[in-house]
């Protein structure tokens, strides 16, 4: 692709993924409103909402001013809790459409045209989605999109594998992909040779052990929807929606289900999560306060002290399991270090340090507020979770790494005869 074709190709793919992230709220809450509403209510109320919904999903936080909900006076308070489901989908999609700048000669005119075209979309939103009651923060709804989704694209585009067929398949790479394989070449080659030694199976084991436990919460969480299905019918009943109503409950559970399932992994470690301050959910105890009554309360796990033992054992197994698996990755290990123990402490305790790591800004993300007072403080303390972690991970990936890490013998007759 030239220059002009590229620029022209990425500000539409970026406007239809604006659009599909806008859509998918409206659409249903569309329908709700021509089939089920009060005449009396403008469209644009859920044109507001399915935009607010959309700057959530960046980041954005809303304020939500003083007045009655519900028949309660509540105080001004923020919703600050990102729906990662649509996160996820919006990033998946700017992901893709950074893989297919691959094949262009430049670069920099997709990433050009496709932020300003965001950014438009972002600036329109967050000014027309403001009023009185509920409005985004005015600069984070016009820079956190186009930032989010600028840094996703880039990273698409540099990243990823270069797909041209035929004759197109001999022209010539990108220059910003050429000098980004460059620098990282670079980077990699001045690093210290511990360093880069380890951090290759370190970050394959470390982002292992996390997707072992998002793997585990959401399986966990299935089956407790599935045993508390009563429960979560009720709570279906007591909203006391209609047949579109639930459909846009559904919805609007999907869009948060990530951050369940992360809560659920940080139960596995024993830290547990929040919902309003002063709770407590964890597998050593369980102090649950007034909750909104939706269905997805159904999954929260409240465990007992046996069962809660069980589940801390999850990011131990992880750990070993994962640690050993990257045997076959780690044979810089064994060639760079002459002590078993050098480079079984080193490689235990960089997996750790990964797994912390992500787990916490996984744990940070899915966090924030999303009702008035004791509702300001729901999900997890990443800084607590970081620490548990990595002591769960790092003791038993230490362990483990005396298999997957020991160290080769020494192949000159010399030194084998020494080692002797």
């Amino acid at each position: 692709m030239n220059r002009r074709l590229t620029f022209l190709i990425a500000a539409f793919e970026a406007l239809v993924i604006a659009g599909i992230g806008v859509g998918i709220t409206l659409a249903p809450l569309t329908v709700i409103w021509l089939f089920e509403n009060d005449p009396s209510i403008d469209w644009f109320v859920a044109f507001r909402t399915a935009s607010d919904i959309w700057l959530m999903s960046h980041g954005t936080r809303l304020i939500v001013a003083e007045g009655v909900i519900m028949g309660v006076s509540v105080p001004s308070f923020v919703i600050s809790v990102v729906p990662l489901g649509l996160t996820f989908l919006i990033g998946y999609l700017s992901l893709r459409l950074g893989r297919r700048l691959t094949a262009a000669n430049e670069l920099w005119p997709g990433w050009l045209s496709a932020t300003l075209v965001y950014g438009a979309v972002s600036l329109f939103l967050s000014t027309a989605a403001h009023n009185p009651a509920v409005y985004p923060v005015n600069w984070q709804g016009t820079f956190l999109p186009p930032t989010f989704f600028a840094i996703i694209l880039i990273v698409g585009s540099l990243t990823g594998k270069r797909k041209l067929y035929g004759e197109a398949s001999n022209l010539p790479e990108a220059a910003e992909r050429i000098w980004f394989k460059n620098w990282l070449a670079n980077r990699i080659d001045n690093l210290h040779w511990g360093v880069r030694a380890i951090a290759m199976p370190a970050l394959r084991a470390g982002t292992g052990i996390v997707a072992m436990l998002m793997a585990v919460s959401g399986l966990m969480i299935a089956v407790l929807l599935a045993l508390n299905w009563i429960t979560v019918t009720r709570f279906y009943e007591g909203l006391q929606v209609s047949v579109f109503g639930g459909i846009m409950v559904t919805a609007g559970q999907l869009a948060v289900l990530p951050n369940l399932v992360i809560f659920g992994a940080a139960w596995l470690t024993g830290v547990g999560f929040q919902i309003g301050t002063g709770s407590l959910i964890s597998p050593m105890a369980t102090n649950i306060g007034p909750m909104p009554i939706f269905p997805l309360v159904g999954a929260i796990p409240a465990g007992q002290l046996t069962f809660g033992l069980l589940a801390v054992a999850v990011p131990l197994i992880g750990a070993f399991a994962a640690t050993l698996l990257i045997k076959h990755h780690a044979d810089e290990v064994r060639f760079e270090f002459a002590s078993a123990w050098n480079a079984a402490i080193s490689l235990g305790l960089a997996i750790g340090f990964v797994a912390a790591i992500e787990m916490g800004i996984l744990a940070a993300a899915a966090s924030g507020g999303f009702g008035p007072g004791r509702l300001q403080t729901v999900g997890v303390n990443p800084l607590m979770l970081m620490a548990v972690v990595f002591v769960e991970t790092a003791s038993v990936s230490i362990l483990a790494a005396f298999f997957s890490a020991r160290p080769d013998k020494p192949d000159h007759p010399l030194l084998l005869e020494r080692s002797r």
